[in-house]
């Protein structure tokens, strides 16, 4: 009965120790916009705790968090069929490069872009069209795109942490794109980050 009591005991301390050693892992993924990884990694740690790898475990889920960010760009696939939303208007025969995108709040505010034949891509990285600075809160390396599809613009969300969401506050689904129109509003994140569609 005592050799239980003392494994019991055993195992409990070394999983705290093992949670201990998982927030790491859980905060750095939170800093580095991969919430699910940093999750992954307090519960490995904690699961690992009572065979003593917790802090190998947590420096595999920090290396692998900090290098390990392709998810924020999803594999190329063919998109499919424009599902309009009903939220704003759209126009199959909007001409390409005939909109232009204006920022309404957040660190880009008051800068606009033409949305030409290559469409937008949102991000903090360097080959962005629509660049966020690095330390901007909540936006991923490639966040959202706006793209044409058969003569449609298009917004779609790439798997970004924080979501995309239009003006009225619902959501978009990951790599699906949504119709969009001149007079639409979007933002990345926090409505802090604001853009509008219009035309030229």
């Amino acid at each position: 009965m005592q050799f239980l009591m003392i494994a019991l005991v055993y195992v409990v301390l070394t999983v705290v120790v093992g949670c201990a050693w998982g927030l790491v892992p859980f905060f750095v993924g939170r800093y580095r916009y991969r919430p699910n990884a940093g999750r992954w990694g307090l519960i490995w740690c904690g699961v690992s705790g009572p065979f003593g790898l917790s802090f190998f475990v947590a420096l595999g889920f920090v290396i692998f968090i900090l290098t390990g960010e392709r998810d924020m760009r999803p594999p190329r696939q063919s998109a499919p069929p424009v599902q309009p939303t009903g939220q704003a208007p759209y126009y199959e025969t909007t001409p390409q490069g005939s909109l232009t995108l204006t920022c309404l709040a957040g660190p880009l505010k008051g800068q606009s872009y033409n949305v030409g034949r290559e469409g937008l891509i949102f991000g903090r990285d360097m080959d962005c069209t629509v660049h966020f600075p690095a330390e901007t809160r909540g936006i991923s390396r490639h966040h959202c795109a706006l793209r044409w599809q058969q003569g449609v613009p298009v917004l779609v969300d790439l798997g970004s942490a924080y979501g995309t969401f239009l003006g009225d506050g619902k959501q978009l689904p990951r790599n699906y794109p949504t119709a969009i129109g001149p007079g639409t509003r979007f933002y990345l994140a926090t409505p802090a980050n604001l853009f509008q569609i219009s035309i030229l």
